[in-house]
């Protein structure tokens, strides 16, 4: 199959906007070509890693002045956030080597308009796209959240495919944004399961079962209440790209192209059914159990990026309360959040708990070197947990709870001497 290129895009491939345009487009090409794509289309925005080699950045920006599509950045990785790393306790000479690389993306970042959101929830900070709209985003969180609850289409793109995305504005025709490939695959109902009554922590034990079975199949859920808020749906399936690698997940009555359960198989018969009962929430669970003792070294939210309304609950939890001494807690979060965040008073009271806002990802805590005395860490993120079990090999255990016994799990006794 023979890729045919626009005049614009033959333009671009030939060098006429630069050499970092023309090697962006001799990435595409050769991408679009090893996957039968028949042309490339336009993406209405990316997002991109803020990891890539500052050299390579360099060289696919140069000569680049405006970006070919409206694009974010995710958070940097290893647990690094430029502003807090310090006060997360992360070693000195990691920190300031990372902070020297960023510091050298950041000239081309600026230069070429890339914006400075540093999330991986780029929907929160103003990339929205529409339904239908053809997306290269980073991230296997924010690639099956924009398909299922967004609608619009996003392949499991790399860094460096994002990054060619979006200084030339275009990506292979290929994958989940043709209609053929969105179609459900592998069903999911409930058995003796309430999904509106299951706890944060019990709803990502549901996405990361599912996940595993499911493997890279197009999921349908039924049985999901249709009012679920974001927060709570933002949990159910953000591990399922995790235990399996999912990238949409139709929530029928939720997801745009799911109206109904027929639309989303697309008028055909599912691959599988899966039933899920409440023994697979407790199996799920059960995997992820500290070291028994309830109590931890370190506790994180923000896998995915906490929502306002998440860092309103956490401070309604930690009013009034301090870690215990040699206790930390980070908090993942869109940098432009917290001064909404302190104007609200959520902040005060987690800052003065000791907590810490981080704009970095809490999914690789792992490949950072951990703050000294770190084995036990408490989140109520399945995909921070899978992550951190085993990129350690099991050296840090994880306990996995809803965010009140995270909380429990550092903090000293509340004032006045109750537990």
């Amino acid at each position: 199959m023979t890729l045919q290129l626009t005049k614009e895009e033959r333009a671009m491939a030939d060098g006429a906007r630069g050499p970092g345009v023309r090697r962006a487009m001799e990435i595409l090409v050769k991408f679009a070509e090893a996957v039968g794509a028949e042309r490339l289309v336009r993406v209405a925005s990316a997002h991109t890693m803020p990891k890539e080699p500052p050299e390579l950045l360099h060289e696919l920006t140069e000569g680049v002045a405006d970006l070919g599509a409206p694009t974010t950045l995710h958070p940097c990785m290893a647990a690094f956030s430029p502003v807090n790393w310090r006060a997360m306790g992360l070693p000195a000479e990691f920190g300031e080597a990372e902070l020297e690389r960023h510091q050298e993306r950041l000239q081309d970042y600026r230069r070429c308009g890339f914006l400075q959101t540093f999330t991986c929830l780029p929907m929160l900070v103003g990339n929205l796209p529409r339904k239908g709209e053809c997306v290269s985003w980073i991230g296997s969180g924010a690639q099956l959240l924009v398909n299922s609850i967004v609608g619009a289409r996003c392949n499991r793109d790399g860094t460096v495919m994002t990054l060619a995305a979006a200084i030339t504005g275009r990506a292979p025709l290929y994958g989940m944004f043709l209609d053929e490939n969105r179609r459900g695959e592998v069903l999911v109902r409930f058995e003796g399961v309430d999904v509106g009554e299951l706890t944060p922590a019990q709803l990502g034990a549901v996405g990361y079962h599912v996940g595993a079975i499911a493997g890279s199949r197009n999921v349908v859920m039924e049985g999901v209440p249709a009012d679920i808020d974001l927060d709570r749906l933002k949990l159910l399936l953000a591990p399922l790209p995790v235990s399996g690698a999912v990238c949409l997940c139709h929530v029928v009555g939720v997801t745009p192209e799911a109206p109904t359960l027929e639309a989303a198989l697309g008028g055909r018969e599912p691959q599988e059914t899966v039933v899920v009962r409440p023994e697979d929430i407790r199996r799920s669970l059960a995997a992820f159990v500290g070291d028994g003792s309830a109590k931890a070294d370190l506790a994180i939210f923000g896998c995915p990026h906490c929502t306002v309304h998440e860092v309103k609950t956490l401070a309604g939890l930690l009013s009034g309360r301090r870690l215990a001494s040699g206790k930390r807690l980070w908090i993942g979060m869109p940098r432009q959040f917290h001064p909404l965040v302190t104007d609200m008073g959520y902040a005060a009271p987690i800052e003065a708990a000791g907590g810490v806002f981080a704009s970095s990802c809490m999914a690789t805590i792992p490949d950072a070197p951990l703050p000294e005395g770190v084995r036990v860490v408490a989140t109520n993120s399945f995909k921070a947990a899978h992550y951190i079990v085993r990129l350690t090999k099991g050296r840090v255990k994880v306990l996995l709870e809803d965010m009140d016994r995270c909380v429990d799990a550092v903090c000293g006794a509340r004032q006045g001497g109750a537990a």
